[in-house]
């Protein structure tokens, strides 16, 4: 089964998908400026500091400190460090989250067409693998990358190129589904089309400078 991105005019078609989680197949909850006004303090007690600590977002401000200490060695103690603040944040998501409209039906679809369908999330293992066994999705996406599972998050390619790798499968055949600008930024790094739906975690006018291939209001536009 294809995957068929609709529009008025014509039908874009693609032989497999990679999700992104919160704020595409579930509506976004993780509390933003709360979350990272407590990571900014916690990257600045491990001595890093400017502008990528000041003004980027959970993810930038996480791949800005593998740069610096990954070739130093210290990835350990970043995670160490860092890991339980990001993780008590995403559980505290898990307890808010709920699918977005159409998001179950959809996965059940392709899963019983055959069609593979992997996940790509910026979000732990741990409150990842809890939420998707409460939605019965567990079964619907393999692979599943997590924050830890790489030592960048999105909007590095890192992520989506391990399940490109797992699969075997040319960059231009997969659609990336996802709600933000570093789904985007993800994407395109690893030469992924992407569509954006509507509601998640950035708004449309993120996407000025960075436009996703796709725009959607609803998870059945992807029929």
């Amino acid at each position: 089964m294809r995957l068929n991105l609709l529009s008025p005019a014509t039908a874009q078609a693609y032989t497999a998908a990679i999700f992104d989680f919160e704020g595409t197949l579930v509506d976004f909850q993780w509390q933003l400026k709360p979350a990272e006004d407590e990571l900014r303090l916690a990257f600045a007690a491990l001595g890093l500091g400017g502008d990528e600590f000041t003004s980027c977002n959970y993810a930038g401000m996480w791949n800005a400190a593998a740069d610096l200490l990954a070739p130093q060695g210290r990835m350990a103690e970043l995670r160490q460090a860092l890991c339980p603040i990001y993780e008590r944040w995403d559980f505290d998501a898990l307890t808010r989250w709920r699918p977005r409209p159409g998001a179950t039906e959809l996965l059940r679809r392709l899963a019983a067409a055959g069609t593979r369908v992997g996940m790509v999330s910026n979000v732990g293992r741990a409150a990842l693998a809890r939420a998707l066994t409460r939605f019965s999705y567990t079964n619907l996406l393999s692979p599943v990358v997590t924050r830890d599972d790489v030592r960048y998050m999105k909007p590095r390619a890192e992520g989506i190129l391990q399940v490109l790798a797992n699969w075997g499968v040319a960059a231009g055949e997969v659609l990336f589904i996802g709600d933000s600008r570093a789904d985007v930024l993800g994407a395109r790094a690893a030469g992924l089309p992407v569509a954006i739906i509507r509601g998640g975690e950035c708004d449309e006018t993120a996407f000025a400078d960075a436009p996703p291939d796709h725009m959607i209001s609803q998870l059945d536009e992807l029929a």
